[in-house]
C-alpha cells in the first residue's frame, strides 16, 4: 500500500520535549473552564472511535479550544485543537475512568499545567467547588491516567489496579540528559504539534483499515479454498458411484424375460458388449420398480454432479474477484480507494455517529435503570413487571447475560454484550448487586443470584413469570462501596 510505506509515526514526546510542551500548554490553557468531557468520534478508525481517548471542551475568555488526550499504548499524547474539531462518538462505551472525568471536571477551571521534573508525566490541576488533579503518565509502553481529588477522596485510574502514579522525578547526569531525544521542530507551537500528530494518527487509522480489509480477504480466500476442496472430494465420490444409467439400459433390454435376482444381484448380459454384468438390486422391488429406481438414481447422480460443478465454478469466480480486490488494495493510494474496496467486500465502515442505532433507540425508551460497569458494559435493571418483560423479551439479545435473584420475585437485570465479548467477574458482581438492590434485597444478607444467557429464558404460557435453564449462581453479600460506585455511574 503506497501511503503506508511512508506513513509517519505518531510523535510521542520525551521528557525533554514535554518540558517545552507543558510550558506552552500552561500559557494557553490556564484559567480555561471545562465545559464537558467526551470520547471523540474518529471517522477514519475502523470502529469510529478509540478506547483510552478523551476530549475536554474548554472555554477561554477570547476563544474556545479542545484538549485532546490519548492514553493508547504506543500513541500517547496531549494536544490542543480548535473548538468543535472533534465531536462526541455516540456509540463509544465509557470506562469508569472516563465516567469519573465527566462527573467531576465539568465546571472546573484549569489552574496549572506542569511537568514532573525529568519525567514523562504531565499534571493538570483543576479548581472548582472541589479541586482535582489529573496526572498523565505518557510512557508509550504503558500510558496511565489518574484523577485524584486534592482533598481526601477516591482515586480514579485507567488501570483499576494502579492507584498511584509510579513516579517521583528522576536524577540524571548531564551526559545522560544529552542522550535523550529533543525535537523542538515538533513544538514550535501547539498548532504545529497538533498538525503533526493528527496527520500521523490519520495514517495510522488508514493502516488499520488496510489491515482489516487484508485480513478479511485472506480469511475469505481460505474459506473458499476449503469449500472448493470439499466440493472436489464430493465430485469425485459422485463420479465413482455406480453407473446407474447403464444398469437401467441393461435391465430394460431383459425386462421381457422377467429376470429374477439371486441374493440381491441381477446377472444379465450387456447387449452392447456381450459382457455378463452384476447389477445390485433391492429384493423388495420387482424388475419394473427396480428399473425406475436405476433411472431415478442416475438422474439424482447427474443433478448432484451438475450442482457440484456449478458451485465450484461460482466459488472459483468469487476467489478471482477477491484476488482482484486484494491487488487493488495493495496499490491503493488514498482513503476513497480503500472505502470503495470495503464497499465491494461488504465491510462496514466506522459506526455511524450521527444517529443512534436500533438498540440505542430501544434503550432510550427503557424506563428502568441504566448503569455502566468499570469495563464500560451497559447494565439494565427492571423495577416492575412491565420493565422486566420489555427488558428480557424486547431489548436483550440471545447472548446477553440475564440475572435474577434465586427463589424470589424481583428485578430482571441484563448485561448487554457486544459481539465476541464476555463479561468479567467484576461486571457480573456489579450486575448481581444491582439485581438484589432493585429486587428490594438491601437487607437480605447473603443472597443467591442466578445468571444465564438470555436465550435460555422462556416466558411461561398464560403467566407473567419466566423459566430459565443453563444457569450458574453467585452468592452475594452487598458491598456498600460497589453500590455507591454504580449509583455514581447511573445514566
Amino acid at each position: 500500500m503506497k501511503f503506508i510505506e511512508t506513513a509517519p509515526r505518531i510523535p510521542v514526546l520525551s521528557f525533554r520535549d514535554l518540558e517545552l510542551h507543558s510550558s506552552l500548554l500552561h500559557a494557553a490553557l490556564q484559567g480555561a473552564r471545562v465545559e464537558r468531557v467526551f470520547i471523540p468520534a474518529l471517522p477514519l478508525h475502523p470502529d469510529g472511535f478509540c478506547k483510552r481517548t478523551f476530549v475536554l471542551d474548554l472555554h477561554l475568555r477570547n476563544a474556545s479550544r479542545q484538549l485532546y488526550v490519548s492514553l493508547r499504548s504506543g500513541e500517547c499524547g496531549v494536544l490542543t485543537l480548535p473548538a468543535q474539531t472533534l465531536r462526541p462518538a455516540a456509540t463509544a462505551p465509557k470506562s469508569g475512568f472516563e465516567l469519573a472525568l465527566s462527573k467531576h471536571l465539568p465546571g472546573t477551571k484549569i489552574r496549572e499545567v506542569r511537568q514532573v521534573p525529568k519525567d514523562r508525566v504531565l499534571v493538570l490541576g483543576f479548581q472548582g467547588s472541589s479541586d482535582f488533579t489529573l496526572s498523565l503518565l505518557l510512557i508509550p509502553g504503558k500510558p496511565l491516567g489518574i484523577l485524584s481529588p486534592d482533598s481526601p477522596g477516591r482515586l480514579h485510574s485507567t488501570d483499576p489496579k494502579v492507584q498511584t502514579l509510579p513516579h517521583s522525578g528522576r536524577t540524571l547526569e548531564e551526559n545522560e540528559i544529552a542522550k535523550i531525544p529533543f525535537r523542538p521542530e515538533w513544538l514550535s507551537s501547539l498548532e504545529r504539534y497538533a498538525e503533526i500528530w493528527r496527520t500521523a494518527e490519520d495514517e495510522t487509522f488508514l493502516r488499520l483499515r488496510f489491515e482489516r480489509a487484508s485480513k478479511f480477504i485472506a480469511g475469505k480466500l481460505l474459506t473458499l479454498e476449503q469449500k472448493i476442496r470439499s466440493l472436489r472430494i464430493q465430485q469425485k465420490a459422485t463420479e465413482e458411484e455406480e453407473n446407474w444409467g447403464r444398469y437401467g439400459k441393461i435391465l430394460q433390454s431383459h425386462l421381457h424375460e422377467s429376470p429374477i435376482p439371486a441374493h440381491g444381484i441381477y446377472e444379465l448380459e450387456d447387449p452392447e458388449t456381450g459382457e455378463i454384468c452384476r447389477l445390485p438390486s433391492d429384493p423388495k422391488l420387482g424388475p419394473k420398480d427396480q428399473l425406475n429406481r436405476y433411472f431415478h438414481q442416475e438422474k439424482r447422480k447427474r443433478k448432484r454432479l451438475s450442482e457440484t460443478l456449478e458451485r465450484i465454478m461460482t466459488l472459483e469466480k468469487d476467489g478471482e474477484s477477491l484476488k482482484l480486490q486484494s491487488s487493488a488494495l495493495q496499490s491503493a493510494a488514498k482513503l476513497s480507494e480503500i472505502e470503495a474496496i470495503e464497499g465491494k467486500l461488504g465491510i462496514s465502515g466506522p459506526r455511524s455517529q450521527s444517529a443512534p442505532g436500533k438498540l440505542d433507540r430501544k434503550i432510550a425508551n427503557f424506563t428502568g435503570r441504566t448503569y455502566r460497569s468499570r469495563e464500560g458494559l451497559v447494565i439494565l435493571a427492571g423495577r416492575n413487571r412491565e420493565e422486566n418483560l420489555l427488558l428480557t423479551f424486547t431489548i436483550a439479545k440471545g447472548n446477553d447475560l440475564w440475572l435474577h435473584v434465586r427463589g424470589r420475585p424481583g428485578s430482571h437485570t441484563v448485561i448487554l454484550l457486544p459481539p465476541k465479548r464476555t463479561a468479567s467477574l467484576e461486571t457480573l458482581l456489579d450486575a448481581a448487586h444491582l439485581c438484589i438492590l432493585h429486587s428490594g434485597g438491601k437487607d437480605w444478607g447473603k443472597t443467591d443470584v442466578d445468571y444465564t444467557f438470555r436465550k435460555n429464558v422462556k416466558k411461561i404460557k398464560n403467566h407473567t413469570e419466566v423459566s430459565y435453564s443453563g444457569n450458574k449462581t453467585l452468592s452475594i453479600v452487598l458491598e456498600e462501596e460497589r453500590i455507591k460506585r454504580l449509583q455514581a455511574a447511573l445514566e
